[in-house]
């Protein structure tokens, strides 16, 4: 039996400890000394700002701070609560699909880096050699540990595609009932009725949240930052700001509608330059 698998598996683990420790505890003495040294220019009077006292540390520090924060950064998303959240917020977003909640996600992850191992293993075994069974089994824990992610966020950059080719038809339904006469829920509620996909769901979700007492700017807050999509975000708080300063909705929605048709000429004609150029460039010469 070959333990070369168990060393490089031991190895992985004491080193990834080793580094957690490490921007933790660099953080935290940062942090403290520069509290003291806050302390120490306003007991004598000097009361420095910030970005001076950053200029005081030396050049390998400032250099190599912004790497070690951002992989501080890094290691906070990675923590099993940070992960739930995102795979909730996923998974909500998507419809829960296969009845998935974020522990689901993590035991189908830890079930297929199962399997893909023992693939792995098996490959390596095929192959004979004590590297060729450690590199096999590494490589098929960690696909198999990180497929259902990959899977996870191509179902959601599939949704967000359909809620960007159904945004213009809403909003030109909403802006209609707008302009006959509705108030921003009825016109919310007419859009629901008539119109069924993705966007709608989210919308009757946050309709429901409203009709249960909760505060309408908090759920429609809520319901453009859980679709990722820049535009659609900027609008729903567009609204929520016209609604709140008195300016009529349905001309912030027509003025959105505006703009994005015209950033949408702007890429179209941006792209047929680019063929044409291209085009222009492979043609033979006379």
């Amino acid at each position: 039996m070959s333990y070369l698998p168990i060393i490089l598996g031991i190895a992985a683990a004491a080193g990834a400890y080793l580094l957690t420790v490490g921007i933790i505890a660099s953080r935290a003495a940062d942090a403290a000394t520069l509290a003291r040294e806050r302390l120490a220019r306003q007991e004598v009077g000097l009361g420095q700002s910030a970005v001076a006292l950053q200029l005081e540390k030396p050049f390998l520090e400032r250099l190599l701070g912004p790497m070690r924060q951002w992989l501080g950064r890094q290691m906070t998303r990675m923590t099993p609560e940070a992960q739930a959240a995102n795979f909730r917020r996923q998974l909500d977003f998507v419809g829960n699909p296969l009845n998935l909640d974020p522990a689901g996600v993590q035991t189908l992850r830890i079930a297929a880096a199962a399997g893909f191992g023992a693939i792995g293993t098996a490959v390596g075994l095929f192959v004979g050699t004590p590297f060729a069974i450690g590199i096999g089994l590494l490589l098929g824990v960690g696909l198999g540990f990180y497929l259902p992610v990959l899977w996870l966020d191509q179902l959601v950059r599939d949704r967000r595609a359909e809620l960007e080719a159904s945004l213009p038809n809403a909003l030109d339904v909403v802006a209609i009932s707008m302009e006959a006469g509705l108030g921003l829920d009825r016109a919310l509620e007419q859009l629901v009725r008539h119109q069924d996909d993705s966007l709608t769901l989210l919308v009757a979700r946050a309709l429901r949240e409203i009709q249960l007492g909760r505060p309408r700017a908090e759920a429609f807050e809520e319901m453009a930052e859980a679709t990722g999509i820049d535009d659609f975000t900027s609008l729903v708080r567009g609204i929520l700001y016209a609604e709140r300063t008195g300016v009529p909705i349905a001309r912030t929605i027509a003025a959105h509608g505006a703009a994005r048709d015209e950033k949408a000429f702007t890429r179209r004609a941006c792209c047929s330059s680019m063929r044409v150029t291209d085009f222009h460039g492979l043609a033979p010469l006379r």
